[in-house]
C-alpha cells in the first residue's frame, strides 16, 4: 500500500479544516448562530462546525479517489454511498443546529438515511458482484446495516455533549480504524480515517476547552455516518466477519456504550428513550470530576484503550475480546448504578461546563456544590 494514500488526505484535510474553522466561527458571529442559554450550556457559542470538518474530509478525499486510488469494485461502491449519505446527514445536521428539531422527528430522519444507506449500499454491492447474497440474508443484511448506521449516528451525536469529547472520541476511532485498515491492507480504509483525523485534529485546536466552536448536529451525525461506513468497509472481504465485527464495536464502544445507557436509564425511569437529559457518562463524570478537561481525559483514555482492545480483535485474538467485554460490563454496571441513583440539576452542569475551562490554556478545579 502506498503511503501517500494516507499522507495526502491526513495533511489535505487538517490543513482545510485549519483554515476553515476561524471561518465558521466568523460566520457564526456575524449571523448569530450559536447555542443560547435555554440549549446545550449557558453560552454562546458556534455550533456549525460541522461544515469544517465536513468541508475539509470532502475536499481531502477528491485527489485520493481521483489519483490515488484504483477503480475496483468496492471504491465504486462506496463513492455513491458516500455522497448520498452524506450529502443527506449534512442536511439533517445543519437543518437540526439551526431549527432544534424534535427528537422525534429528527429519528425518523436518521432512520430515513440509514434505510438510503443500507438499501443503497447493498444493491450497489449486488450489482458489482461484490458479495452473492441470497434474498433471505440480503434482507437480514439490511436490517443489520440499518441498525447499525442508525446507532453510530446516533451514539456520535449524543456523546458531543461537553468541549472536545466527541472530537477527541472520534480522533481515537479513526486512529484505531485507521491501523486495522493498513495492516488488512484496505487502501481505501486507510484514506477515509486519514481525512478524518485530519480534520478533527485541526478543528480540537478550536473545540478544546473552552471551547470555541461546537461541531454541531451536521459534525457528530457525519462523523458517526463515516465510522459506520468504515466498520462496514472492514468487513466485505473479511473471512471471520464475527470478529470484524465485534472489533469494531469495541473501536467505537465509548459511544455506543453511553447509548446503550441512556436509552436503558430512561426505559427503567419511564422516560421517553429519545428524550435528552443531561445524565450521560460525561455528565456524571463532569459532576465528579468538576473539570471538563478532566473528564475529556478519561474519556479520552478509554476509547484509546477500546481502540486497541477492538484492533487486536478485528485481527483475530479473542482474549482481546474476552477482555474487552469484561471491561465494558464492569463499567456498564457501575455507570448504570450511578446514573440510576443520582440526578444532576442542568443549572449546575452549565455552571461547571462554562466555569472549568479557564482561558490561556489553564484549567481550574471547580467546585460542583451549591
Amino acid at each position: 500500500m502506498a503511503p501517500m494514500v494516507m499522507i495526502v488526505p491526513l495533511v489535505i484535510s487538517f490543513v482545510i479544516s485549519g483554515l476553515l474553522t476561524p471561518l465558521v466561527i466568523g460566520m457564526a458571529v456575524r449571523w448569530k448562530v450559536g447555542d443560547k442559554p435555554s440549549g446545550r450550556t449557558s453560552r454562546e457559542i458556534a455550533h456549525i462546525g460541522g461544515i469544517a470538518i465536513i468541508g475539509a474530509i470532502v475536499f481531502a478525499l477528491l485527489p485520493v479517489f481521483i489519483f490515488l486510488l484504483n477503480g475496483d469494485a468496492a471504491n465504486r461502491v462506496f463513492l455513491p454511498v458516500l455522497v448520498a449519505s452524506g450529502f443527506l446527514t449534512l442536511l439533517l445536521g445543519v437543518i437540526d443546529d439551526l431549527k432544534s428539531l424534535h427528537y422525534l422527528y429528527k429519528l425518523f430522519l436518521q432512520l430515513a438515511v440509514s434505510v438510503a444507506v443500507s438499501a443503497g449500499g447493498l444493491a450497489l454491492i449486488g450489482h458489482f458482484g461484490l458479495l452473492r447474497i441470497p434474498v433471505p440474508a440480503a434482507a437480514a443484511a439490511f436490517f443489520a446495516v440499518t441498525a447499525w448506521v442508525l446507532a453510530v449516528t446516533t451514539s456520535f451525536n449524543l456523546i458531543d455533549g461537553i468541549d472536545g469529547l466527541a472530537s477527541s472520541v472520534a480522533l481515537i476511532a479513526a486512529a484505531s480504524f485507521g491501523v486495522a485498515g493498513w495492516i488488512l491492507g484496505q487502501p481505501l480504509v486507510v484514506a477515509l480515517t486519514a481525512a478524518v483525523f485530519g480534520s478533527t485534529l485541526a478543528f480540537l485546536r478550536y473545540n478544546f476547552p473552552p471551547a470555541r466552536i461546537f461541531m454541531g448536529d451536521s459534525g457528530s451525525l457525519f462523523l458517526g455516518l463515516m465510522f459506520a461506513l468504515i466498520a462496514l468497509l472492514l468487513l466485505l472481504p473479511a473471512s471471520d466477519m464475527w470478529m470484524r465485527s465485534a472489533g469494531a464495536v469495541i473501536v467505537l464502544g465509548v459511544p455506543l456504550l453511553d447509548t446503550t445507557l441512556a436509552f436503558l436509564r430512561r426505559v427503567l425511569t419511564g422516560r421517553q428513550p429519545f428524550e435528552a437529559d443531561h445524565m450521560h457518562m460525561h455528565h456524571i463524570l463532569l459532576h465528579r470530576y468538576g473539570s471538563v478537561r478532566r473528564v475529556d481525559f478519561v474519556l479520552s483514555l478509554f476509547a484509546a484503550v477500546s481502540g486497541a482492545l477492538g484492533v487486536w480483535t478485528m485481527l483475530g485474538s479473542r482474549g482481546a475480546l474476552a477482555t474487552a467485554a469484561a471491561l465494558y460490563a464492569a463499567v456498564f454496571a457501575v455507570a448504570l448504578r450511578r446514573m440510576l441513583r443520582f440526578d444532576i440539576p442542568q443549572e449546575r452542569i452549565d455552571r461547571i461546563a462554562t466555569d472549568c475551562g479557564a482561558p490561556g490554556g489553564v484549567t481550574r478545579r471547580c467546585s460542583t456544590g451549591n
